[in-house]
Order: structure tokens, then sequence, then C-alpha cells
């Protein structure tokens, strides 16, 4: 892929990916106040946007005080409610701007992992913004456009209704960005396909699910399978990366890079190999932090799209929790916000009896699994108000003393304040969306 190739698409698809691609590469290398600048620009105008043609965010502002036309300061924002899963169910056609019901409008729909479905839709605009905004995330980790990578993602749905369709197989020829299908990874025989394919194929990278790419580095090692031409990255997403899951894909495949976003909000943001944290897109999005919940810094998300004027997401709570990059980071040249961590999902969080927070991937994503040999996955099952029944896939690598140390870590940490059964088992199924999902909370279903 090259800049005439992402012409090309635009031209088809009817987009203007360069165009942003453009705009977000120079304001890469802009000074911090030139971005600000630009972001603060952008802001305000979708602010005043929505008062004026938004009738969800009309009355919304109007309830709370709220005036776009004296918009001066961030802080200002803290006015306006976070937008919400439950208001994307409720009042999705009142948020559809009314100088843009006449036009062309792609329709999403997001939930599968979270069991509350939402709808969406974007124009144009804001396809080719999210676009131009993941092509530049990605660079943050060195790869190039001129690279041949191979995409593992999907559910059955995906696969078989979109992954056919003349204009995603263009897409796929045009970008040199081929498909495998996630949700197959479970059959032992498809990861073999897996690897001769991308023997065959001489792929440059790998991206896609985290779950996905770590039980097939698991494969790798198990089988003693390496590969002849080394691939230069993985790029991950979709779900929370673990140290012991950078660690076994670092092992037998690539470095890797992780990536965030979500289909609300495209591309928000990614690793960067200079300075080893998370750069938020900040042309593209404006991020906001809750409060502090829990004793290892995790903040719930508020996300602004700056790019989808067609149905604007001012500060959108999609339940997932970061660790802001505060206090002494390691200097770079990008001069764009950054994050600590990625931590998961608000649904990742188990409320305790005692009216406590456990975040199960700080837990269980700190110094603890670096102490542990064997550990494939695990699972936290809330299967009534007073027990936890911890599911682990194991290998052969992982021994009585492994349980021991988790045993101690778990008893330390939850002191009596929820009970726990350990409990290795052959494997965790995904869910219908094709995702792992960490925690179950039985006793919400």
């Amino acid at each position: 892929m090259n800049r005439i190739s992402i012409l090309l698409s635009d031209i088809i698809r009817g987009q203007n990916t360069l165009h942003y691609l453009r705009k977000f590469e120079r304001l890469s290398g802009a000074s911090h106040e030139e971005a600000e600048a630009y972001r603060m620009e952008r802001l305000r105008e979708l602010l005043v946007h929505c008062e004026r043609n938004v009738p969800f965010y009309n009355n919304r502002f109007r309830e709370c005080g709220f005036s776009a036309r004296e918009f001066s300061s961030p802080d200002q924002l803290k006015m306006i409610p976070p937008l919400t899963r439950q208001d994307l169910q409720d009042h999705w056609h009142e948020i559809v701007a009314a100088n843009y019901r006449d036009r062309k409008l792609s329709a999403g729909s997001s939930g599968g992992s979270t069991g509350q479905p939402v709808f969406y839709r974007k124009d144009s605009r804001a396809t080719s913004a999210g676009q131009a905004a993941h092509l530049l995330g990605w660079s943050l980790s060195g790869w190039k456009m001129s690279m041949k990578g191979l995409h593992i993602w999907g559910n059955p749905t995906t696969v078989n209704e979109e992954w056919g369709r003349i204009s995603s197989r263009l897409k796929a020829r045009i970008y040199r960005h081929h498909k495998f299908p996630a949700y197959t990874l479970h059959d032992g025989s498809r990861l073999r396909d897996l690897y001769d394919m991308i023997c065959r194929e001489r792929y440059d990278f790998i991206d896609g699910y985290t779950n996905a790419i770590y039980h097939f580095a698991e494969y790798l090692k198990s089988n003693n399978l390496s590969f002849s031409r080394p691939l230069k990255y993985v790029l991950t997403t979709a779900e929370n990366l673990h140290d012991f899951q950078r660690k076994a894909i670092e092992d037998v495949i690539a470095p890797v890079y992780d990536t965030y976003g979500c289909s609300e909000i495209n591309s928000i943001a990614y690793e960067c190999c200079k300075c080893g944290l998370y750069h938020v897109i900040d042309p593209h999005v404006f991020v906001e932090y809750g409060e502090a919940l829990d004793e290892f810094g995790n903040r719930e998300l508020y996300v602004t799209d700056l790019d989808n004027f067609a149905f604007p997401m001012l500060r959108y709570r999609n339940g997932d929790l970061a660790i802001p990059a505060e206090g002494d980071v390691p200097d770079c040249p990008l001069s764009f916000s950054r994050l600590k961590a990625i931590s998961g999902r608000e649904t990742d969080m188990i409320t305790l009896p005692d009216g406590g927070m456990l975040s199960v991937p700080s837990f269980f994503g700190s110094m603890l699994l670096k102490k542990v040999n064997g550990l494939k996955q695990y699972q936290v099952e809330k299967v009534s108000e007073n027990m936890l029944h911890i599911n682990l896939v194991t290998n052969e690598r992982f021994t009585p003393a492994d349980l021991d140390t988790i045993e101690s870590a778990l008893g330390e940490y939850l002191n009596g304040r929820i009970g726990y059964l350990i409990r290795t088992v052959d494997s965790i199924d995904i869910s219908k969306s094709g995702k792992f999902r960490l925690v179950i909370d039985r006793t919400r279903q």
C-alpha cells in the first residue's frame, strides 16, 4: 500500500482518507501549541454544531446550563453529562444531526462483548478521518504502508456477510491486507492453516484480536514452529493485552504494539516504539478521564470524536478503563497526549460484598503473572455475591508452585472480602462476537 493506493481506495469508496492523513501527519510534527489550537477549534466547531443541529444535545445543553457559544476551556466540558450506552440505545435517532438526515450515512452497531448493544451512524468524513488516524497510529510502531499484512479478526456474521463483498475484497487487494477468521482458531487444524498461510504469503506483519494471536503463539511454541522469514510486527487490538501475552507473542512471532479504539469511535490510541506509551491521536479524538477507581489508577474514559458531525458523540463513556501517563514519563518527539496503559473494561471490574472493587486486568496483569509459568489463559466468574471462580487454562510448564503463587496473591489481595475457587479447565469459550470475555458476572444474568 502507498498513497496512490489510498487515493484509489478513496475514489472507489467515496472517502477522503488521504486528506485527513496529510493533516494528521502535519499536526503530529507540529508544536504542542499548534496541535492544541487545532483540537480546540475543532471541538468548538463541533459543540456549536451540536447545539444548533442535534436535538439530543440541544436539550442536554439547555438542561445542564452549557452554552457552546461561550466555550473557551476544556474544563467546561465537565458540565455536559457523559454520553452512555443507554443514551445510544434510547435516543440514537435524536443524535443524528438534522442537517445530515438526508445524506447517506453508514449504520453500525456494537455490544457483542458487553451484552448491551448500541447503534450509531457515520458519514464518509468520519469514516475517512478514523481510517487516517488508524494509519497514523500504526506508523508509531514503525509500520510502513508498503508492508503486507494479515488481519486475524471476525465473528461468523462478519466473515459470512461482509468479507465476501466486492468492496471488501478490493480494499484487501489495494491495501495488501488479507484476512483470516479469528473465531475459527479454536479448531486445532485451523491453527496449522494460519501458520501455512503466513509462511506461504510471506507477510510482514499480522494484526487482530489479542487473544486469537496469543492462542496462535502458544500453538507455535507447543509445536516448535517458527518462520523462515520472520514477521516484523504484531499489532494487537479489541481485547486487553496482558504482560504474559505480550511476552508469549514476542518470544515466537515478533515485537508487539498494542492499539486501542472502539467500533463507535475508531482509532483512539496507539503504542509508540520510541517511548513505550500509548499516544492518543489528538487531532481526531478528545479524551478525558474520570476519577481513579482503584489503587492501580484505573480511570473511566470519556472520548469525543472530533470528526463525526453526522452522529456526534460527546464525552462518550464507552466502558473502557485506562491509566493516564502522569508525572515522570519518557521523552518522545511526538507531542500527542499519552496513556500508560489500556487496562480493560468497566465490565472487568468485580464488585465485592463490602462495596470495594477488584480490577481483574490490573491484578492479573501486574507483577503476579511474571512469577507464573505455563498459564495460557484465565477468566474470572462471579457465580454469586460471595464467590468467584478463577478458571485457569495451563500447559505442562505450570507447576504446583505456580498455583501456590496465585493462591497466595489472591488470598492476600482479597483478604477474605469474597470467597474464591481456583479451577483448572481445558479451555475457555469465546463469545458470539468472536472475542474473549475476561470477566463473567453470573449475578447480572
